[in-house]
């Protein structure tokens, strides 16, 4: 993982532990080579968006 990933990551709210890449606060877990495989930053930025948006729809649809 490049560092201009991981600080894509960080900008996020992202951590980097054990192969792992997480996000505390919202409870999400996936594999850092998922992650490294997007070649462009902006590829890497809409997936990561893309998963926030899932999980933080996932988690109000959980509270109703």
């Amino acid at each position: 993982m490049t560092e201009e990933q991981m600080a894509i990551l960080k900008a996020f709210g992202f951590c980097v532990e054990n192969g792992q890449v997480k996000h505390l606060k919202l409870g999400i877990v996936t594999d850092r080579k998922e992650l490294a495989r997007f070649s462009s930053a902006e590829e890497l930025r809409a997936h990561i968006k893309s998963l926030l948006r899932t999980q933080c729809q996932w988690k109000r649809g959980k509270e109703t």
